[in-house]
């Protein structure tokens, strides 16, 4: 899974979970209505802060489950040195271990010579089982979401919008910093009188914060500044208008927000809004929480003064005389809202309530128990919304080192996906979550591999057997660097006490069923381990100096001979690593091509589910078979079944032309158009371009599939490669002209119709087109490059089209050299040149005008048509100068009328 997918399903997931916790909450306080406001209040800032830990996916208890994809590729490293890399596994459930264990058994070797080979039968037997058990534990571990998100740019838009509402927020939360900061210099300080009671008033309810009084016109009401220099801000009508008590329930109200720290409080609480803008529960909380505060407030008056009807009647009058105006983003006031004080005054006033101003600690430890509890339900919950995506984004990446000797050379990058490991019905360890597999590049030589006993082609599945659906591995390496030389790697992944071990060094190769290992160079060594440190499962495999092998099985900490059912293991494991991971593809293809034909590679290819090594495998067979119509439309599926771009995009370019048939063509660009990557959609539709260059029915889809290119960039790229093969057929020039004109940039809409303008042999239909699409262009500079160059083409038949482009020119500059460039190219008709000196009266600047108007006089005026249109179009002239230029132009030609 990429990040940006991990984030926005954490996020969208703790959304949901926040919601459902928030409106729990609800109904909580629904039924304890005895709770006071500064419980509440606290009860309800325990929410928020659990609201934020799981839309932040804090308490997630594992990574979001992501469904119909497949697993994440590793990028791998190619080093001169030795490194051994540790992955860290991603949490899931998982079985328990079932694994047998003999404590009386005794260390082992097993000779080459006495090793049995498994039949084919028995090897397509014991590959459904594994394939049966192995989908069985995957299917219990996978979520099953209410949202399934399919489209890879959804959590694009949504890191979009919510970066951009963060951003508008945190806008908003520093302007009213700077707001605070304003009206604190902008007020004067209280008389001295009112200076002395605020003294009073908090050496007598205990208020030990250093607080000013401040007297300011800026402000509506009465407002508590705080932070680090807090003050109490009184309008100065106040002071004339309110009586001495009620003042003093109003600073008493706002001394009750200054020594609550209401202004840090509230400034968590915003700056919580703000990057979280797309959470409604921290909006529902914070309101709640802001009438909260307010009734904690009142609360803590009217235990000052013990009497609330007349502090009510303070803050009403306060709220008449204020106008209920904004108290600003950071600030407190004491009137608050309409809808508020109505609450407010009717809370204080009902006699039933909890007016204590103390934190209740007996309901709040109830509450803060119900928090917590909700919140590990919550985080448990399967999830509700996930992303299905590519396998590239499926995993977060890791990277592998593969290291190879100085002469060996360099591996392509090539990925590494999970595979998972089997019930708890099996005699080994269950992995529920996803184990990523490593394998290594196999040494021996083509000739040597090529030799190898040919392998049967997978047999039909049984009714009573159907292989499930496995977690796939990705290939580390592909073929072709799959060349003999020393490989040395080692990893491990971890599921709590669980571990998965491969371990490599040299090249290695495998028997002809992968049940086994055939040959290590010499000292090689190989390791395989499964399990948990007391009841897990080894195989290891070692060569001496001269190459034979000593291979050692063990269970738990026990070696023991190789059993029938260790063999029954290896045989599951090893298979499908070697299968998914893409070793020695080449002769693997090789030798099922020689037993069962195409038939038999296309139906080992379906077994696979990692993209990289499905990719490997269709390279191989169109390398090495010939297709015929069914084989290829088969194979076609399974390329348009890949998830990754590049390996879709890398299995097309390799399709070799012979393929390109009418029967064929449909699903190779089937699966062309399921590419979601611009750049390697553009690469296929290129190189099929090339390839079938003489197809009309190709050009007419690579065309169509180009106008769904979102890059502007890439769609002009494959445009302009169609040019080369463009043909004046009315299906390809519809589909030529509907992807140009979706073209956004007018730089590359511009270049294509450029290019299409230098095709030879274009017809009429084409130049109009040229024509219209160039009116679309909403660059002046990039629309007259193309009609100047349009110009050279015999466009006389489609005029209306051109005068219509170059009148929608805004530019007088651009717009005369358009029609000076029609009126110097040779052969321009009367007809023509009296309709670009008409254009030209449509020119806002007399130069200009006049530079178009004497190139024509210059060249046509000894037409008499011609000379008629320039005489009545000199009448637009209004500068003296220029009508006498372009007069005496048209004179000194008169003579040749």
């Amino acid at each position: 899974m990429t990040h940006i997918n991990f984030a926005m399903t954490t996020l969208l997931n703790g959304i949901c979970q926040g919601t459902i916790l928030a409106a729990v909450m609800w109904v909580l306080l629904k039924l304890l209505p005895r709770l006071n406001s500064t419980t509440r209040f606290t009860v309800l800032w325990l929410t928020l802060l659990a609201v934020v830990a799981l839309t932040a996916g804090l308490v997630s208890p594992r990574a979001p489950t992501t469904t119909g994809a497949q697993p994440d590729s590793l990028p791998i490293t190619t080093t001169n040195t030795p490194v051994a890399t540790t992955f860290a596994p991603v949490k899931n459930r998982y079985s328990d271990l079932k694994a047998a264990a003999n404590p009386d058994s005794h260390p082992a070797s097993i000779p080459e010579s006495n090793r049995e080979s498994a039949s084919q039968r028995g090897f397509e037997s014991a590959l459904r089982n594994a394939a049966s058990r192995t989908s069985s534990a995957v299917m219990e571990a996978i979520e099953h979401p209410l949202i399934r998100i399919r489209s890879g740019k959804v959590p694009v838009a949504i890191e979009i919008l919510w970066a951009l509402l963060s951003l508008v927020m945190l806008a908003r939360l520093a302007r009213g910093y700077r707001e605070l900061r304003r009206l604190k210099s902008g007020a004067t300080p209280a008389p001295d009188r009112w200076e002395l009671r605020l003294r009073r008033l908090c050496a007598i309810n205990g208020v030990r914060r250093q607080t000013r009084l401040l007297i300011s016109r800026q402000v509506a009401g009465p407002v508590s500044l705080g932070f680090l220099d807090p003050a109490i801000l009184i309008p100065w009508a106040f002071l004339d208008t309110l009586s001495d008590s009620e003042l003093d329930h109003i600073v008493m109200h706002e001394l009750a927000h200054l020594e609550r720290r209401d202004d840090w409080t509230n400034l968590a609480q915003r700056f919580i809004e703000a990057v979280l803008p797309i959470q409604p529960a921290v909006y529902w909380l914070s309101h709640r929480m802001s009438l909260e505060r307010e009734m904690a407030c009142d609360d803590w008056v009217i235990a000052a003064t013990g009497t609330a009807k007349p502090y009510a009647a303070s803050l009403t009058k306060v709220a008449e005389l204020s106008q209920f105006g904004p108290a600003g983003i950071l600030a407190a006031g004491a009137a608050g809202n309409q809808s508020q004080l109505l609450r407010r005054v009717h809370h204080m006033l009902d006699r039933t309530r909890n007016a204590a101003p103390k934190l209740d600690f007996g309901p709040l430890v109830a509450a803060v128990a119900a928090v917590v509890g909700l919140i590990y339900l919550v985080a448990r919950a399967p999830q509700m919304v996930v992303f299905a995506q590519n396998p590239a984004n499926e995993n977060s990446q890791q990277e592998i080192t593969v290291t190879k000797a100085p002469k060996a050379p360099h591996s392509l990058p090539a990925p590494v996906a999970p595979i998972a490991a089997l019930t708890p019905g099996a005699p080994l360890l269950s992995y529920a979550s996803l184990t990523p597999i490593a394998v290594l590049t196999p040494s021996a030589s083509p000739a040597a591999q090529a030799a190898t006993s040919p392998l049967a082609p997978p047999a039909p599945l049984a009714p009573s057997a159907p292989l499930s659906a496995m977690a796939p591995l990705a290939p580390l390496a592909p073929v072709a660097s799959q060349q003999s030389g020393e490989t040395h790697m080692e990893f491990t992944t971890r599921n709590g006490w669980t571990s998965l071990k491969v371990k490599i060094d040299g090249a290695i190769e495998f028997t002809d069923d992968d049940h086994d290992v055939k040959s290590l160079p010499p000292n090689g060594h190989f390791t395989l381990e499964q399990g948990s440190w007391l009841s897990g499962r080894g195989y290891d495999v070692k060569a001496d100096a001269t190459g034979n092998l000593t291979k050692t099985y063990s269970v738990g900490r026990t070696s023991k001979p190789l059993d029938d059912e260790g063999r029954a293991w290896l045989g599951r494991l090893l298979p499908q690593v070697i299968r998914d991971t893409g070793i020695g593809a080449r002769p693997r293809v090789a030798r099922i091509l020689r037993q069962g034909g195409p038939p038999a590679v296309i139906a080992e290819i379906g077994l696979i589910h990692s993209d990289g090594s499905r990719r490997i495998y269709l390279e191989q067979l169109f390398s090495q078979a010939t297709l015929n119509t069914e084989q290829l439309k088969d194979s076609a599926k399974l390329i348009q079944g890949i998830s990754s771009d590049g390996d879709k995009t890398q299995v097309l370019i390799t399709v070799d032309e012979k393929y390109f048939t009418g029967d064929l063509r449909p699903y190779l660009f089937d699966a062309a158009e399921s590419i979601n990557s611009d750049g390697d959609k553009r690469r296929v539709l290129s190189d099929i371009i090339k390839k079938d260059a003489g197809n009309t029915e190709s050009l007419v889809r690579a065309t169509r599939a180009a106008r769904h290119i979102s890059s502007d960039g890439d769609k002009a790229e494959v445009l302009r490669e169609a040019v080369s093969s463009y043909r004046d057929d009315q299906a390809v020039r519809k589909a030529f002209f509907d992807a140009a004109n979706s073209i956004s940039s007018d730089g590359d809409h511009q270049q294509v119709l450029v290019a299409l303008v230098h095709r030879q042999g274009i017809g009429t239909d084409t130049l109009g087109g040229i024509a219209n699409s160039a009116q679309r262009i909403s660059s002046d500079g990039d629309k007259a490059r193309v009609l100047v160059d349009l110009a050279g083409a015999n466009i006389e038949p489609v005029r209306d089209a051109f005068f219509a482009a170059a009148e929608s020119i805004h530019s007088d500059g651009d717009r005369s050299h358009v029609l000076t460039a029609l009126l110097d190219k040779p052969g321009t008709s009367s007809a023509m040149a009296i309709a670009a000196i008409q254009s030209a009266t449509g020119i806002s600047s007399e130069g200009d005008m006049a530079r178009v108007l004497l190139d024509a006089a210059n060249r046509y005026s000894n037409d008499p048509g011609v000379n008629a249109a320039l005489r009545k179009a000199v009448e637009s002239l209004h500068s003296d100068g220029e009508y006498r230029a372009v007069m005496s132009e048209i004179e000194r030609h008169r003579g040749s009328i």
